[in-house]
């Protein structure tokens, strides 16, 4: 096995499991339009509200997305021959992220456009919405992995990622909104996305190394 083999083969296998990328798509569509219904649908209030509303529901979305990342791989002994392939461990949990994540984030920038639309978030903020996506995402993963890693051998795991990792999620979501407002308001928004950048740059770092940690103890 290579490094190149083993990236083909995750993309395989996520297109032999599509259906588990339509469901978590679906869940951030739906919690999405949701929200108009259940709030307001007044367009002021949406368009001042769109940027904390889709990141509220993407967390959710990756949240759904990282739970059973290794799940299969733990069942079907994979995660085992991880460990004994002679390759690199982190190396390998990085390049399943980063098949996962641009799973998870080609279709969502392609409906992207109608769902700010539906909001009414004004096109000065699109393309800042856009950017805190690209840069803010890999971090949710990237944090996601760790905890999915560490309740992989748990049958019911769902409830304790989310619990774990959350609290992690908060600067992200926090530094993209304020990103989209400052935006809004013809304000700088650099530093915003500065911090976005550091922070994935941070969990690239750590992440890969947490998660093998984690998985070398499920895996013995």
């Amino acid at each position: 096995m290579t490094y190149t083999s083993f990236l083909v083969s995750e993309f395989l296998l996520i297109w032999r499991r599509k259906q588990d990328v339509i469901n978590v798509l679906l869940f951030f569509i739906i919690a999405v339009t949701l929200f108009p219904i259940g709030v307001s649908s007044s367009p002021e209030f949406l368009a001042s509200a769109a940027g904390g509303i889709i990141w509220c529901a993407a967390v959710l979305a990756i949240l759904m997305a990282v739970e059973g990342m290794f799940k299969e791989d733990f069942r079907d002994g994979s995660l085992e021959q991880w460990v004994v392939s002679g390759l690199s461990l982190p190396a390998l949990i990085l390049l399943k992220v980063v098949a996962q994540w641009l799973a998870f984030l080609l279709p969502l920038l392609g409906i992207m456009p109608l769902l700010s639309e539906m909001l009414f978030l004004p096109e000065s903020s699109f393309w800042v919405l856009i950017m805190t996506f690209l840069l803010g995402t890999p971090s949710l993963f990237l944090i996601g992995v760790i905890g999915a890693a560490l309740t992989v051998s748990l049958r019911q795991g769902a409830m304790l990622v989310m619990l774990l990792i959350l609290p992690f999620y908060l600067p992200v979501i926090i530094f993209s909104t304020l990103a989209i407002q400052a935006a809004e308001a013809n304000l700088p928004y650099s530093g915003q996305l500065a911090l976005l950048s550091a922070m994935s740059l941070l969990s690239l770092v750590i992440s890969p190394f947490m998660t093998a940690i984690a998985i070398k103890a499920s895996a013995s």
